[in-house]
């Protein structure tokens, strides 16, 4: 058996050939450029997300530190309302002390006021008893002076024996 020229084969390695030149030229180099561009794509994305991750992160820290100062502020203000409040109660308590013992002296100044005043009428009211027992034992009439004087050595021989 020779080998026969089969033209059909012949026809069909050529138009292989032509076919391959054709996606070479046509297709194989605009079907790289998609999949160059589609890679570089990929690689943007994949790097634009690790410098957003980055930059969230970041974020996430300087919140974290504000929360901190705002935690740290308001633990300031705390304690400053509470040293003013207990400064004020003390302030509060110190001038009801005061004021109390201004009382306590104004009401003792009052009971000495009254107790003059008693005394005093005490006085006026021995002397006015003193002149009528005097004048029933004496059964005479004493001049003003007399009963004057006379009441003055009671009193004070009286206020002598207390």
């Amino acid at each position: 058996m020779g080998l026969e020229f089969n033209a059909t084969l012949l026809a069909q390695i050529v138009d292989f050939i032509i076919l391959l030149i054709f996606l070479k030229l046509v297709v194989y180099k605009p079907l790289c450029k998609v999949l160059g561009d589609r890679s570089d794509h990929i690689a943007n994305s994949i790097a634009a997300a690790e410098q957003e991750r980055q930059e969230a992160e970041q974020l996430k820290a300087g919140y974290e530190a504000e929360m901190r100062r705002a935690r740290e502020q308001t633990q300031d203000i705390i304690q400053k309302a509470t040293k003013a409040g207990e400064d004020q109660a003390l302030e509060i308590i110190e001038n009801a002390k005061n004021e109390a013992g201004r009382l306590k002296e104004s009401a003792l100044a009052e009971i000495e006021r009254e107790k003059q005043r008693a005394v005093a009428e005490l006085r006026e009211q021995v002397a006015s008893l003193s002149v009528l027992v005097a004048g029933k034992i004496i059964n005479k009439s004493m001049t003003e002076d007399i009963q004057r004087s006379m009441i003055e050595d009671f009193i004070k021989e009286a206020g002598e024996l207390q």
